[in-house]
């Protein structure tokens, strides 16, 4: 009986997922093992995760990206849902410049908004820090935002908010009534993804970071100049935790959206009350 050879773009499917997981799957067993030098395998451990998280350094830097992260979220979401309300009713040319700035955003090297955003708050004498580094995520996050936003509000019909505003609703009830909840889903999934892009983000928060402010995006690319600690791979296990939770949320939101009519018949009508 012959067996079948795999075929050509199944090997290279396997090698690809292989080099892409390989070091993933090294700091998680790094951070585990007993050896403080990394060079063999002497059993299990969580000793490096109390020591990394009891530096005072490391909690005040995950503090700090949690406010970078928290406050770059709320601003992103703001300008996205506007940006797409606004891109619903604009016309055909200037929704095609408004999507060319959006999208230039997320092609263009990261490297390169960073250094013009270091050389703008220099000639406005605008401080560096936390401040500084929540301007610089917002520039680039929001267009995350807005792209998730835009393609939600490309698949919902008008007809439920036509409907409420036939019956008297003003458009601010419209839209707390019937638009927000309809867009929820897809903020809840910008959110989830900006939180991990603020927490991973090293080159903005290094530029604009300045004295004042170091995340721990940060603080790990510092420690890992001289040598790779476990207390590093403590650390980076952790971010990494942090990046696959929010992704897993935001995908099973995205499968599990609620999609049914039933649960929107009555929004029109609740609107009007």
């Amino acid at each position: 009986m012959n067996r079948r050879l795999p075929r050509p773009s199944s090997v290279i499917t396997a090698v690809v997922m292989i080099c892409l997981y390989a070091p993933i799957v090294t700091v998680l067993i790094y951070s585990v093992n007993k050896d403080p030098l990394l060079i063999h395998w002497q059993g299990f451990t969580t000793h490096w995760y109390s020591q990394a998280f009891s530096d005072p350094q490391v909690r005040r830097d995950m503090l700090t990206s949690l406010e970078i992260a928290a406050i770059s979220t709320v601003i992103s979401l703001v300008i996205a849902v506007c940006a797409g309300l606004w891109a619903r009713s604009a016309s055909p040319r200037a929704r095609k410049i408004f999507d060319g700035l959006t999208y230039s955003r997320i092609v263009l090297p990261e490297v390169v908004f960073a250094l013009g955003l270091l050389v703008l708050f220099d000639k406005l004498h605008i401080a560096f820090g936390v401040g500084a580094i929540v301007l610089g995520h917002v520039v680039f996050n929001s267009a995350y935002a807005t792209v998730i936003i835009q393609a939600r509000l490309a698949s919902m019909s008008g007809s439920l908010e036509e409907a409420a505003a036939d019956l008297g609703a003003n458009r601010w009830r419209v839209f707390r009534r019937v638009t927000l909840p309809l867009l929820m889903p897809a903020i809840i999934v910008a959110a989830l993804l900006i939180v991990s892009f603020s927490f991973d983000d090293v080159i903005t928060s290094q530029f604009l970071g300045g004295d004042n402010a170091e995340p721990v995006s940060v603080l790990l690319l510092g420690m890992i100049h001289l040598h790779v600690t476990p207390e590093v791979n403590a650390i980076g296990s952790a971010l990494m935790l942090i990046t696959l939770v929010t992704f897993a949320t935001a995908g099973v939101i995205t499968v599990m959206r609620p999609t049914g009519a039933g649960q929107f018949i009555g929004l029109g009508k609740r609107a009007a009350e």
